[in-house]
């Protein structure tokens, strides 16, 4: 992984629903006399939710890779992402549960509570698939010139502070003088740019892939490093003189001090997942791109990214949504 595709520029890094249907939970691997093993994915979120949802989409693949697991999704509503967290660093760590997160929103939570010490009591695992952000409006904008031109009279739409799509409209905002109008949700502001109520919309690109199939939007840029390949005619910010870069990650994490070989055990399987061919299909249709940073990797680009937001916080903090 790549330290400053995760946070380049003053934008920051956070996926979302496949499409195509995942396989059927899997029992392989567990003859021979030897009961399944239990391991839940802890979410930070309501039943039914984005992450909830995700992570359900995603266990078949785990369960179809790890030898004798079963895997169930367990969907903690606390009062914040943290309270998910705190639960899985207070939990034994005897491997039986893996907090599926998504970045850079919770490290944005963390850092504006002042709780960093808690992003290092969890061991980040492995990441399995990257969302960019994408610039999204109506037909009649046309194209990102158009929306440039439109100047202070322009208005963004993004999703809640923290995400990776939010903190790149703040940084937007400041660069080309728009307005931003934050919305509880990244459909929201899809919706919002469909409807014309705002100019154009910055969202993860897997909550936009199916409008822009149907053409009921269109895609201005791409908030990454190169083109992406599920949308090869669309250029990059960096590309219309904007060097500006901003994606999401799904990953997983352990409370620390897993013993090495159950540890070295989950990440062989995750590798294995994202090298699915169902599950590559799945990002093909759905718009996120498969893609696994294992161990020390992930955990290297999260602190590097931890301290960049947390500098950020310190000198120009995000606007967070009230309400």
């Amino acid at each position: 992984m790549r330290r400053r595709a995760l946070f380049g520029g003053a934008a920051a890094l956070l996926p979302t629903l496949g499409l195509a249907q995942p396989p059927e939970a899997t029992s392989s691997g567990q003859g021979g006399g030897r009961p399944a093993r239990g391991l839940t994915l802890l979410v930070g979120g309501q039943p039914g939710g984005v992450a909830d949802t995700w992570a359900r989409g995603f266990a078949p693949y785990l369960e179809r890779h790890l030898q004798r697991a079963t895997v169930g999704v367990q969907a903690h509503g606390g009062d914040s992402l943290l309270a998910a967290a705190r639960l899985l660093a207070d939990s034994a760590p005897d491997g039986r549960m893996l907090g599926a997160v998504s970045a850079p929103l919770l490290l944005a939570r963390a850092i504006e509570k002042n709780q960093g010490a808690l992003l290092r009591r969890l061991d980040w695992l492995a990441a399995v698939a990257e969302e960019p952000v994408v610039l999204v409006a109506a037909a009649a904008i046309g194209d990102f010139a158009a929306f440039r031109a439109l100047g202070q009279t322009a208005t963004l739409g993004v999703p809640p502070a923290g995400t990776a799509a939010g903190l790149l409209g703040e940084t937007l905002r400041a660069r080309l003088s728009t307005g931003t109008l934050a919305f509880p949700s990244g459909s929201a502001a899809r919706q919002a740019a469909m409807s014309g109520h705002v100019s154009a919309a910055a969202i993860s690109l897997p909550e936009a892939m199916v409008h822009l199939r149907e053409g009921r939007l269109v895609a201005l840029a791409l908030a990454s490093q190169t083109r992406c390949p599920l949308l090869p005619e669309v250029p990059t910010l960096t590309e219309l003189g904007l060097p500006l870069l901003a994606l999401s990650q799904r990953g997983f994490v352990l409370p620390l001090e897993v013993p090495a070989r159950q540890r070295d055990r989950l990440a062989t399987a995750l590798r294995a997942a994202v090298d699915d061919p169902e599950f590559i299909a799945r990002g093909l249709a759905a718009g996120f791109v498969p893609r696994f940073a294992g161990p020390p990797d992930w955990s290297a680009d999260i602190a590097a990214a931890s301290a960049s937001l947390a500098q950020r916080w310190a000198e120009a903090p995000w606007l967070i949504s009230r309400g």
